[in-house]
């Protein structure tokens, strides 16, 4: 077998289709890729298959220099840029809320020092990271800040209060943080989240 058979799927506008060529008509899997990259403006390669093995993306530097044999089936996945960012937009959002509905549970678990608390305050820290990355990421893509330094000085200022009370192991302030000022941090989030959203449409 002298050719190798590509399966598209465009996600943004649910496009598929596949293409036949010879195996020596790219030098490397990576050229592969950017052969169909380009022909669709802002597009992003999200998930590939090679003879219907799911690869996982974290492994794309590893294969991007395999040329090919003939007779591989590939599939590759892509997605509109835009339409990637504001996914990632949305899934922030629905994490916001999921936070909000569980603000007092954490804040009971952190009064009664259990390890729980400290487990949900550690996530806390980790979704809040995340969210910062996702703005980081739209700003990159929609050349706009969406958060402003005061609004990154205030999540800063009650994080600090929070990491200081843990330091003293007091359970009761870090609680009383948790009920009367973390919704402020949320609310930062909230209002950024939506702007970005409101860009890209």
């Amino acid at each position: 077998m002298d050719s190798i058979k590509v399966k598209i799927l465009y996600e943004s506008d649910d496009q598929t289709f596949e293409r036949e060529f010879s195996k020596d008509q790219f030098k490397n899997f990576n050229e592969l890729v950017n052969f169909f990259q380009t022909e669709k403006l802002n597009s992003v390669l999200v998930g590939m298959k090679i003879n219907g093995k799911d690869i996982p993306m974290k492994f794309y530097d590893e294969i991007k220099n395999a040329f090919f044999e003939g007779g591989e089936e590939v599939e590759l996945t892509f997605d509109d840029l835009y339409g990637l960012v504001k996914k990632l937009l949305l899934e922030g959002e629905q994490y916001i809320s999921k936070i909000e509905t569980s603000l007092s549970s954490i804040s009971k678990e952190v009064m009664l020092n259990s390890e729980e608390g400290h487990k949900m305050i550690k996530a806390l820290a980790e979704g809040l990271q995340a969210m910062n990355t996702i703005l980081s990421q739209a700003s990159k893509v929609l050349k706009k800040e969406f958060i402003t330094k005061e609004e990154i000085e205030k999540q800063k200022e009650i994080l600090e209060k929070i990491t200081d009370s843990q330091a003293i192991s007091d359970n009761v302030e870090i609680s009383d943080i948790i009920d009367y000022e973390f919704s402020e941090i949320l609310d930062i989030f909230k209002k950024a989240f939506e702007r970005a959203i409101n860009e890209i449409e």
